[in-house]
C-alpha cells in the first residue's frame, strides 16, 4: 500500500482487524491536529500514534499539521515527535 488515509475510527478499525502492517510505514501524518484533539478524539489519536510508534520502523517520521498550536496540543504532540523537536 502506498498511501492510507482515514478518519480516526476507520484507522482504528483497520488496526483492530489487523489489516495494516506498520513495518513498511515511512510517514505518519495527522492533519488538523488541534481540531481533531479538541473534538474529543484525543484517546483515539493517542492509541493510533502509540501503535504506529510501537510497531512501525524506528526511523518513522511523524508529522502533525495544525493552524494553531496551543500549549495543550504541543504537549500531546511532544509524546510522539522526536525529543529534539
Amino acid at each position: 500500500m502506498d498511501i492510507f488515509v482515514g478518519t480516526t475510527g476507520r484507522v482504528k478499525d483497520h488496526m483492530e482487524r489487523g489489516n495494516f502492517d506498520f513495518k513498511g510505514l515511512k510517514f505518519a501524518i495527522l492533519d488538523e491536529a488541534d481540531v481533531m484533539l479538541n473534538l474529543g478524539f484525543k484517546e483515539d489519536i493517542e492509541t493510533i500514534m502509540r501503535t504506529i510508534k510501537e510497531h512501525g520502523p524506528k526511523d518513522l517520521q511523524c508529522l502533525m499539521f495544525s493552524a494553531t498550536v496551543p500549549t495543550w496540543v504541543r504537549q500531546i504532540c511532544s509524546m510522539f515527535l522526536k525529543p529534539n523537536y
